[in-house]
């Protein structure tokens, strides 16, 4: 799990309703816009992917059933604490290049769960790194967030590195934690 610590000396940039238009927000290479219903055919291809699928058991969906699910979306929500799921594209070159998704476990608590992914073709870049760590202070200062967890499998060793360059802890391991190409898959917490 991860918690921000020490002071925040400016303040991070805050998301706002994007009332379907995504912002120009440009701070590095990479950089992540709230999801839109648009993105949904991008999401689609990506989570196709093997090398996106080799380490997470994705469930079966439509591009139709995305596009849905992010017109459901209401970026606003995050900062008045209500809402369940947020995703963010992450933006590289003013390219589409994958996806963050922050899982709301419970408000009452500031609990939540991220995940993420790239496309094939901007993996080993080190973007993802980029993107989470103008992301994470945004989660943990304007939404208020105080534990935000992580899982992954044993096996993925570049995400357990990312996640412990952010300042993520392993926490433990979760024995058969998921069912992943027909065999039982142990995770680890951060």
């Amino acid at each position: 799990a991860h918690r921000l610590g020490g002071e925040v000396t400016a303040a991070p940039h805050r998301l706002d309703a994007f009332h379907g238009q995504r912002p120009e927000v440009h701070r590095g290479p990479a950089h992540q816009p709230a999801a839109l219903p648009g993105d949904a055919g991008s999401l689609f291809a990506w989570r196709a992917e093997e090398s996106v699928r080799r380490h997470q058991p994705l469930q079966e969906t439509s591009a139709g059933e995305l596009r849905a699910d992010l017109a459901r979306q209401r970026m606003e929500d995050l900062y008045r604490g209500r809402g369940e799921r947020f995703q963010w594209i992450v933006m590289v070159d003013g390219e589409s290049a994958g996806w963050i998704t922050l899982a709301i476990l419970s408000w009452e608590h500031g609990l939540a769960e991220i995940g993420y992914a790239l496309a094939t073709e901007y993996q080993g870049r080190r973007l993802m790194g980029e993107a989470l760590g103008q992301l994470l202070p945004e989660i943990f200062v304007a939404v208020g967030i105080e534990r935000l967890e992580a899982r992954c499998s044993v096996e993925n060793v570049r995400s357990q590195s990312l996640l412990e360059q952010l300042g993520f802890a392993r926490e433990g391991r979760l024995r058969s934690y998921f069912s992943l190409h027909g065999s039982r898959v142990d995770n680890y917490l951060y």
